[in-house]
């Protein structure tokens, strides 16, 4: 493994962590505390804050609770069941304050503002060159409008924290316009202090640039001016010309950055492109360095449990944008095209997601080879038979319905079910995080594109980066943009075509909201709009790690709503036809408790109910 980040100064970071929320800046005893006046006296403190900005934001994303909020876009839902609770509560819209992700989500972007205001306050002071001091002011603007933009999409309303003094006295909300006129006012700064490259580690390793750079900025305007011409300031046509203006600026000087769109979609999330010059904008995550806090903890977030990779589910397809999803490369990379069940590294069963077993299918139970264990194991198998015979008896359950029997003296459990379907979660499975193992031994990782017929790594983390903006969505933001704008439409209809080029088997016909089928030189700028929009969809389907998720743009939308009917209705839908040309049907998991819509409260997160107790201003 080459060089990598080297992630956090400890004792910036153990001075910086303590707490996170606004509140939490009032509750802070000052004793002890390194200060930026005593703190920034050489290049090597500048250099270790930068370091601890990027530990905390790795923290914003290394597992998948501060992301939650993301499961409300119509691209993915959750497991309802198992210990997805969490999640499933906001994917239907209806958490409360103690939700983990919620609390999370608060947390650990504010930690990363902090990190950023700390640095602010004292790279000035630092006895070293301009160009090092603008780095150090750059990367740190850059980050905390970063930590604002997720924040405000998430809550809304926020306390606007812009110094790490203690003697902040009022925690008031700021509006979401605020908000945004400081996300924007950060990134414009950062834009002139920032450089176009760097030149070392762990600025630049790999052949990218892993700390932000002027065209990364000028992405990041671009998405920024975008959510800030629609829902909620609806400032319209005006910022969309800003946001083509500002993506434009990294197209037209494309030949000095090298970015490009990969020509084969596998790559696009493969471990074996991890630092591939699609991406703009990543989180870089070091696996050697041993800490949770430092890798990547999603390997195992996509594949259902139950399938004997050690899968977590917590993110599973939604089902009708699967069903709308264009066929082709993209889709076979973002989805597995068949979900497979294994033991070791052995695939035994290969089946679409949505097939139904036409048989039952019994497997012999692995017994225990300590005596005390097994003993006990039986105890429980017994246990079981005895409480399901009771059951059946009863008429309380079906005897196809038994999951534990025991056969000739061999005890066997339920694999597969008659005229139900092999997976048990019975919705569609990314395969965006998931990577292959070597088939002797499943521990070890195997750098390539992901490829379902192979088994699946079991561990939990690895080194993956995270993609945060792709060069296709840069294309695709100027496109819809430009034609919101009012702009020439000619290069804007070339970006579209170029992106879904790669992507699907028809490119140059796209069908739009209202279900009509366009070509794309034959489209009016309401129209151009409107795939563009629907096709950054399809780019970042299932990546809760994107800067622009999904939700992010249907909130842009105000289509959030769309989604709630949806899930409310939950009618069931035709997903395929059986080998006998049945239609089969399926319906979302999730159920919607709250069936009416509340506006901006379902709209945004509540505030952390931690939060709330120690700062009474937090109130929609």
């Amino acid at each position: 493994m080459k060089t990598k980040i080297y992630l956090g100064c400890f004792l910036a970071a153990s001075l910086l962590a303590a707490t996170t929320s606004c509140s939490g800046f009032l509750d802070e005893d000052p004793k002890g505390q390194m200060a930026p006046d005593n703190y920034f006296t050489c290049q090597a403190d500048l250099d270790n804050s930068i370091n601890t900005i990027y530990e905390k934001l790795n923290q914003t994303q290394s597992w998948t609770n501060p992301m939650y909020p993301q499961w409300q876009g119509d691209d993915m839902t959750a497991n309802p069941g198992s210990n997805k609770q969490a999640v499933a509560a906001l994917d239907g819209f209806s958490s409360d304050g103690a939700n983990k992700g919620v609390t999370d989500a608060w947390n650990q972007h504010y930690g990363l503002i902090k990190a950023c205001n700390f640095v602010l306050e004292g790279a000035d002071k630092t006895p070293t060159s301009e160009v090092e001091k603008n780095i150090a002011r750059g990367n740190a603007l850059y980050w905390r409008a970063y930590g604002y933009f997720y924040l405000v999409r998430v809550f809304g309303p926020l306390p606007l924290i812009t110094s790490t003094s203690l003697s902040v006295q009022d925690c008031g909300l700021s509006s979401v316009e605020q908000v945004y006129d400081q996300i924007a006012k950060d990134l414009e700064e950062a834009e002139k202090l920032l450089p176009i490259k760097y030149e070392s580690a762990p600025r630049n390793h790999d052949g990218i640039d892993a700390w932000v750079t002027k065209q990364a900025t000028q992405a990041t305007l671009s998405a920024v001016y975008m959510a800030m011409a629609g829902y909620p300031l609806n400032k319209g046509r005006a910022y969309y010309q800003l946001a083509a203006e500002k993506a434009k600026a990294v197209i037209d000087n494309n030949s000095t950055y090298g970015f490009y769109l990969d020509d084969n979609w596998s790559h696009v999330y493969s471990i074996a492109h991890n630092y591939n010059k699609e991406t703009l904008v990543g989180i870089d995550n070091n696996w050697a360095n041993g800490s949770w806090d430092h890798d990547s903890e999603l390997t195992s977030c996509n594949c259902f449990e139950g399938l004997g990779d050690g899968g977590w589910g917590d993110s599973w397809g939604e089902i009708k944008f699967w069903t709308k999803f264009p066929e082709g490369p993209r889709k076979d990379a973002i989805y597995a095209p068949k979900v497979t069940f294994q033991k070791g590294t052995e695939i035994y069963k290969s089946v679409y997601w949505w097939e139904i077993s036409p048989e039952d299918v019994w497997e012999a139970i692995e017994m225990e080879k300590d005596s005390k264990k097994l003993e006990e194991q039986i105890k429980k198998l017994d246990a079981t038979i005895k409480e399901e015979s009771g059951k059946i008896a009863a008429g309380d359950m079906k005897e196809g319905d038994r999951t534990i029997r025991k056969e000739n003296g061999i005890y066997e459990k339920h694999k597969f079910f008659k005229g139900k379907p092999f997976v048990e979660a019975n919705h569609p499975m990314f395969s965006i995080y998931t990577t292959n193992c070597d088939p002797s031994d499943s521990n070890v990782e195997l750098k390539q594109p992901y490829d379902y017929t192979k088994p699946n790594y079991t561990n939990m983390t690895n080194g993956r980066r995270h993609r945060l903006i792709r060069y296709s969505e840069v294309l695709l933001w100027y496109a819809e943009s430009a034609a919101r704008a009012g702009m020439d439409l000619t290069d804007a209809k070339k970006y579209l075509k170029q992106v879904r080029k790669r992507a699907v088997t028809d490119y140059e016909n796209v069908t739009l909201s209202d279900g009509t089928t366009v070509k794309i030189d034959a489209m009016s700028a309401d129209q151009l709009a409107d795939a563009c929009y629907i096709e950054h969809g399809w780019e970042v389907a299932g990546q809760w790690t994107q800067m622009v998720t999904r939700r992010a743009d249907e909130l842009r939308m105000d289509e959030l709503k769309k989604n709630f009917d949806y899930r409310v209705a939950n009618a069931p839908i035709v997903v395929a036809k059986d080998a006998k040309g049945n239609e089969v049907k399926v319906k979302e998991s999730v159920s919607v408790k709250n069936s009416t819509w509340q506006g901006e409260n379902s709209i945004y997160c509540p505030y952390p109910t931690t939060e709330v107790e120690k700062n009474p201003n937090l109130k929609r």
